[in-house]
């Protein structure tokens, strides 16, 4: 599984690359602003650029298992 890399900028985060596997770990959910994650029931929102849905419950660390579901970024942002 790869990591999922994002960067802060002014005013927010920006998504640098997007796995089509990775974890999010309880602590980044908790610490986020609402404007960086938005969770709706089992779908993960960030930055509004990349769209994660929850396949599974990490126990340690705790963490989500997520797979992406949607890429928001311009084809010339981002890994692909």
């Amino acid at each position: 599984m790869d990591d999922l890399t994002l960067q802060k900028m002014p005013g927010g985060i920006r998504v640098l690359h997007a796995p089509r596997l990775t974890c999010i770990s309880l602590e980044v959910l908790a610490a986020a602003c609402g404007h960086e994650m938005q969770v709706h029931g089992d779908r993960i929102t960030i930055a509004d650029q990349v769209v994660y849905q929850v396949t599974a419950w990490q126990a340690s660390p705790p963490a989500l298992t997520v797979a992406l579901l949607e890429d928001r970024r311009p084809t010339t942002e981002g890994e692909r």
